[in-house]
């Protein structure tokens, strides 16, 4: 199976049959002046005083000078960078298709816990949290961080205001590492994929070796990780982005929304690049499509109304999982540049009713409304393919059946 047909498998499939598990919070050992030990996790730093959390959930506050000199010190440590805490510091929405997205400067990275004896090392960037089985450093951490802080970056500032935000019960987005791939299989992982985003886990699973890094006994060293698992973690990534939106938005545009950000022209040094965006989508084409001139992209009624059965049936049983995801990237594509004007206002629309919609018949209303606007779906195919013609892309559609039958997933 190529990466392609790994991308998202987990929140179509594997999210399903496996019951929702919430990972472990970041604890630690608080210490009063008078000697009194506690375990509780770091929340905020408010005014002079710390808020906690137990391990039952319940929060309280705890003066800051009651605190022994190493846990105020871990505090301000925390509280230093003011993005530590996911809900904070989102940058502003593009009114317009940004030229460029980038991170200023390499994460910040805090150390949260490194116990030896329990294999437990967790670090905090501004926007994730990585558990990890082995002990990174700050400086490894730092550098594979920026590809998450980035795909959080372009996630939060294109026009589509998606708005990312960790998983309900979550103040930051969780990304659980794996120095051994038998122990990223054990948990759910599968063979060959790069990382896989589990809503049941509410986490992103990696191995470390997708993130460059290998171990040697204790000794930790990066390399360059290649740029197709780059690729599927930012499709993983900007699943969990999405993480709100999953439960209203219809499959195909849940997985080529994520096709479209890895489309990108990404950065190692922590960004990505829509300058030439003909180029980057004749390049993704011709990945897709087996390197030719010409791509033959699934019936657009057939892709537009498929659901998550069918979608992961076409990954299980040798179906057409890459014309799948190729097909659902150039029709985002098109709703995001050529569309109407050029300027997603039709999708930014329909995204915004979907907001409000409150049963399948007004969400279904939102594509006809925003989507469709009085076009068949044969109309629609045809705009799509003059379209794409002027980018240089010539295509055509296979007939309607191509996936599994809606009746034989039931």
């Amino acid at each position: 199976m190529n990466s392609s047909c790994l991308r998202g498998l987990v929140t179509l499939f594997l999210a399903t049959t496996l019951s929702a598990q919430t990972a472990p919070p970041a604890v630690r050992t608080w210490t009063s002046t008078d000697g009194r030990k506690i375990e509780a996790s770091f929340v905020a730093l408010a005014g002079e005083n710390v808020k906690i959390r137990m391990a039952n959930g319940s929060t309280f506050d705890v003066p800051l000078a009651r605190l022994s000199a190493e846990d105020q010190a871990f505090v301000k440590s925390q509280s230093a960078a003011p993005a530590t805490i996911a809900t904070a510091g989102a940058p502003a929405v593009s009114a317009t298709w940004p030229r460029s997205v980038s991170l200023e400067d390499r994460p910040a990275i805090t150390v949260v816990k490194e116990d030896d004896a329990t294999r437990e090392y967790i670090y905090r960037s501004p926007h994730y949290e990585f558990q990890c089985d082995s002990k990174l450093g700050t400086n490894v951490v730092r550098e594979f961080g920026r590809i998450f802080e980035s795909t959080w970056l372009i996630n939060s500032m294109l026009p589509l205001d998606l708005k990312p935000q960790p998983e309900k019960l979550r103040e930051i987005f969780l990304a659980r590492l794996f120095t051994a791939k038998s122990d990223y299989m054990k948990e759910g992982g599968i063979e060959g994929s790069a990382g896989v985003y589990m809503t049941g886990k509410k986490a992103l699973m990696v191995p470390l070796s997708s993130l460059g890094v290998k171990m040697v006994g204790s000794r930790v060293s990066l390399e360059n990780n290649s740029n197709d698992d780059n690729a599927t973690l930012i499709h993983e990534i900007t699943h969990q982005m999405m993480n709100h939106w999953l439960g209203r938005l219809p499959t195909w545009y849940i997985e080529g929304s994520a096709e479209y950000v890895e489309m990108l022209e990404y950065k190692r040094n922590g960004g990505f690049s829509l300058l030439g965006l003909t180029r980057q989508l004749r390049d993704y084409a011709q990945r897709m499509g087996g390197g030719g001139k010409s791509i033959t992209l699934i019936d657009l009624e057939e892709l537009m109304t498929i659901d998550g059965g069918r979608w992961a049936a076409a990954l299980s049983n040798g179906g057409p999982a890459s014309l799948n995801y190729g097909s659902a990237g150039l029709l985002t594509y098109y709703f995001y540049h050529l569309d109407g004007k050029g300027d997603a206002a039709n999708m930014i629309a329909y995204l915004r009713s979907l907001e409000n919609v409150k049963n399948n018949e007004e969400e279904q209303a939102a594509v006809k409304t925003h989507l469709l606007r009085e076009r068949t779906y044969a109309q629609l195919a045809e705009d799509v393919r003059k379209a794409l013609r002027k980018e240089g892309l010539a295509i055509d559609y296979f007939p309607p059946g191509k996936n599994t039958p809606r009746s034989a997933t039931n």
